[in-house]
């Protein structure tokens, strides 16, 4: 078991390194840190970290501690595991928003379980999907995690999910697929949006904006439960106050450049609901350089509680709880491979969390 304990430790690490989670020349937590956090012994830690010094992915430095090596990140991928107690994980992301907290999650409930795991990104990209998907079903793998690519989009790889749906056990994340069991894990968009909007109606607001994108799920379900809550307020929907993007215009969405574009759908508004936290971090300096203060001029809330810029006001937003979402994905995974027929799909209840970035206009 100590040696076993060992290998699912050097893969952790292994696995953080190219993820970017550890950078190259970060040290490293100490043995006795890392015994403690996962339960292990000083000496199975002393060899986890022997093996990657081996491997070229650790350095140690006499007298100041163990660090990521230079060379890491390009260092070859590990092979797959020949094994079944090895768990494939499918995102679109990997370094960037809540995927890292996500992985984590993911991550730590694998090693609890003394599985390893086979992971994947897709760039968000249909082709590179296919070309994952191909690789892992001619894995011997005990079950797949995946969050499907452009998941609002239709499904190209259909044929693939389907071989998927024959052969193992597969949880998807932030997606359902109709036509397919899957099981998934997620947060409720609809009645999380929809909370927004009843805060935002009960501090006096009545012309909402709503900022969609276009091509996931998580996008569309967003923009119905902004339906939902206008609905339920009495409140007509103005197409024109909804702007909608996808991965490729997201960068372009608030430059000076398509500022007629934005303002356009926020014209007359004197609130905005973003799909995400990570859409609020580039409209809020936007609307600043506009001379639009928040929540003075235009209230704002966003989604998934990531927002973190020390500039900024704290964000109204609705919480989604990324590591525990990872870690009850692989639970709901371990679960349906003890028994194919288990009812493991999961909605976490929507928590709106109140912070400084929505005026009440009612005082």
């Amino acid at each position: 078991m100590p040696r076993f304990k060992c290998s699912l430790l050097a893969d952790r690490l292994k696995s953080e390194i190219e993820l970017g989670v550890r950078a190259p020349g970060q040290q490293i937590p100490a043995e006795e840190e890392l015994a403690i956090r996962y339960s292990i012994s000083r000496n199975t830690v002393r060899q986890a970290i022997g093996l990657l010094v081996e491997e070229g992915f650790l350095v140690k430095v006499q007298g100041s501690g163990t660090y990521v090596a230079e060379r890491a990140v390009q260092a070859p991928r590990p092979s797959v595991p020949a094994a079944s107690k090895s768990i494939g994980v499918v995102l679109p992301r990997c370094t960037a928003y809540i995927y890292p907290e996500v992985l984590m999650g993911i991550s730590e409930s694998l090693f609890e379980h003394e599985y390893t795991m086979v992971y994947r990104i897709t760039s968000n990209r249909i082709a590179k999907e296919r070309q994952i998907l191909t690789e892992l079903l001619s894995t011997n793998l005990a079950g797949l995690i995946i969050e499907p690519t452009r998941s609002a989009w239709p499904l190209l790889n259909e044929d693939l999910y389907r071989r998927i749906e024959e052969r193992m056990p597969c949880i998807l994340t932030h997606a359902v697929l109709p036509g397919f069991r899957f099981p998934t894990i997620g947060v409720s968009d609809v009645d999380g949006v929809a909370l927004v909007i009843d805060h935002f109606v009960a501090n006096g607001h009545k012309r909402i904006a709503g900022i969609f994108k276009s091509d996931e799920q998580t996008g569309t379900g967003r923009f119905k439960g902004y339906g939902v809550g206008l609905a339920r307020n009495n409140l007509a929907m103005d197409e024109n106050a909804v702007l909608w993007f996808m991965d490729e215009d997201f960068d372009s969405l608030f430059t000076d450049q398509n500022a007629h574009r934005v303002f356009s759908a926020l014209d007359g508004c004197t609130a905005v609901f973003c799909h995400n936290d990570e859409v609020v971090s580039r409209l809020y300096p936007f609307l600043e350089r506009h001379n639009r203060r928040i929540p003075d001029d235009i209230s704002i809330a966003g989604f998934d509680d990531s927002f973190n810029r020390h500039d900024m006001k704290p964000l109204t937003t609705i919480e989604n709880p990324k590591s525990i979402l990872g870690k009850k994905a692989v639970e709901a995974l371990l679960a349906l491979i003890a028994n194919p027929e288990a009812d493991v799909s999961m909605r976490f209840p929507p928590k709106l969390i109140f912070r400084d970035t929505v005026k009440n206009l009612r005082s």
